[in-house]
């Protein structure tokens, strides 16, 4: 019979505690390190054709590569949209002459991955491993209950030494251990990222002004109301700048509330920790929120967000830059999508700076723990070696290798930063043929995290480079990462209904406030009188009955 299913609400997060004994846990255990049976050279290693290096035999406890007879095994893999099998890259390659395992492989498109996967699960067909297979936390719980994937905290905590000082050090076991406390897959490990759009200022318009970067809501405000009444563009009319604009497509609006102080999960969920990290709130339904409305009609007031920001959407909004309308402020996922850029043409993208978070705000980020990339079944007759053979790709030299290949074969670095080749002469031009994630779609088995960023040209792609060094710096100010929320299908079930209500009319609500229609001090009692009818309450009582959870695992 199958177990009672959980479904994964995957609110990526961090500040859990890393729930395997045995893992490392401090520097001498770190990726790359020789005292954590890290992946390094050996007195046995021999020549990789065509690179010029060593190859590495990784050792664990019990498991040393090569093996020495040949492990055949069974392999189901994602291949995303490219026109490529697992076989075809480097490091399939290299890791079958470096570890003696022999993979049969099954590809699959990513349009064909569900239905083929679960035609195998259901008939008993199914392989010794998965890799690259879309399994949510709510299939990895399923089928491990089932016996069908096996539980790998003990054997991760034997052979991995390189994964486990990873999520060690994310503190990100939660991520993707079940409710019955097992972990049953090994996850891509990514950089933090930032969990929203990003806001952009025109820093020209600034110097013009002799204005400084806005740090709060006083000075974003005189910041707008220059923009709209002293000629920040300098074209001789102080009448055609649009100091802010918002469109609704993307919910750009929710964006600037990150900058306010608000951790919510991203710019399109509403909820939101609580200042003292204690709860969950819809934050819609506070007095802080109630504050910011109060703010944001004063703006739209005065003419400094756009009036049309309502019925404008995100493609709209990039017409009218890319067509000679001076705008101060937009969100956007890159500045070249909004303002459009040719070199030598149009570099008006050059005049926009990612905002810098205020005194109090943060941005809103993601823990990069993607799970799902590795999982092994009950069919898998030597477990303890596959745990070691993937744990290699978590070793920065793994990652390196995965991602881009061999230096001086298919990448060079610069400045801290990997300049891939156009070509080689095992790949020609298709170079994509390197990499482990082929064609996305699905996570990889990979410590992203741990490769080098990739190089761009300030020279040829100024407005990119620009745009990645602020990124960088963005990156040194964001909110802790939302914790990891797991939901029973009742929790799951009725938040999607009771979302649905809430998320329109709290919207539309925000629409008639800015806009007159409703006056908010004489509506607000009504609106959380309605918002509570919605059961909005029911929700965070869910939300936090699954983060009450989450804390006892600390």
């Amino acid at each position: 019979m199958k177990a009672k299913k959980l479904t994964a609400m995957i609110l990526t997060g961090c500040l859990a505690l890393s729930m395997l004994a045995g893992c490392g846990n401090g520097a001498d255990d770190a990726p790359g390190s020789q005292s954590g049976g890290d992946s390094r050279q050996g007195e046995q290693g021999s020549s990789t054709e065509g690179t010029g290096q060593e190859t590495p035999r990784p050792e664990t406890a019990g498991v040393t590569f090569p093996l020495e007879e040949p492990y055949e095994i069974d392999v189901f893999v994602c291949s995303g949209d490219a026109s490529y099998n697992f076989e075809d890259t480097v490091i399939f390659k290299h890791m079958e002459e470096m570890t003696n395992v022999k993979m049969n492989v099954t590809n699959v498109g990513l349009s064909e991955l569900l239905e083929k996967r679960n035609s195998l699960l259901q008939t008993g067909d199914y392989p010794d491993v998965f890799i690259k297979s879309s399994f949510n936390t709510g299939d990895l719980y399923e089928y491990g209950s089932e016996e069908i994937l096996i539980p790998l905290e003990d054997l991760m905590a034997q052979y991995a030494p390189n994964y486990c000082a990873l999520m060690d050090e994310r503190d990100a076991w939660a991520v993707t251990t079940s409710a019955d406390g097992h972990t049953y897959g090994f996850s891509e490990v990514n950089v933090l990222n930032i969990n929203s759009c990003y806001m952009f200022i025109n820093e020209q318009w600034l110097k013009n002004l002799g204005l400084d970067m806005p740090t709060d809501r006083e000075s974003f405000y005189e910041v707008l109301k220059a923009f709209k009444e002293q000629d920040a563009d300098g074209d001789g009319d102080p009448n055609n700048e649009i100091p802010w604009i918002a469109p609704s497509d993307l919910r750009m609006l929710e964006n600037i509330f990150q900058y306010m102080g608000v951790n919510y999960s991203s710019s399109w969920d509403t909820m939101a920790l609580s200042g003292d990290m204690n709860s969950i709130e819809f934050y819609p339904a506070t007095e802080e929120y109630k504050e910011i409305l109060a703010y944001l009609k004063k703006l739209y007031d005065e003419g400094l967000l756009y009036k049309d920001s309502w019925i404008t959407t995100c493609d709209q909004q990039r017409a009218m830059a890319q067509t000679g309308t001076s705008i101060g402020v937009f969100a956007e996922w890159a500045p070249v999508l909004t303002m459009g850029y040719e070199k030598g043409v149009n570099e008006k993208v050059l005049e926009y700076t990612l905002m810098p978070a205020w005194e109090g705000g943060g941005f809103c980020s993601a823990i990069g723990i993607n799970p799902s990339a590795f999982s092994i079944t009950d069919k898998c007759e030597r477990p303890e070696v596959m745990v070691a053979w993937v744990d290699y790709l978590y070793s920065q030299e793994g990652a390196m290798i995965a991602g881009y290949g061999y230096e001086g074969k298919h990448y060079e670095v610069i400045d801290g930063h990997v300049k891939a080749f156009t070509e080689s002469e095992d790949y020609g031009q298709n170079m994509s043929h390197v990499s482990i994630n082929m064609g996305g779609g699905s996570v990889s088995p990979v410590n992203a995290a741990g490769i080098l960023p990739a190089y761009v040209d300030p020279e040829e792609d100024a407005a990119s480079y620009k745009f990645n060094m602020d990124k960088e710096k963005a990156m040194q100010q964001y909110f802790a990462p939302w914790p990891t929320l797991i939901m029973t299908e009742e929790e799951t079930e009725q938040n999607g209904t009771i979302s649905a209500d809430v998320e329109a009319y709290s919207r539309s609500y925000r629409a008639d406030v800015i806009t007159g229609v409703k006056d908010l001090d004489a509506t607000w009692d009504e609106y959380i009188s309605t918002l509570e009818g919605m059961k909005v309450r029911d929700m965070e009582a869910n939300y936090n009955a699954a983060y009450d959870r989450y804390k006892a695992l600390q």
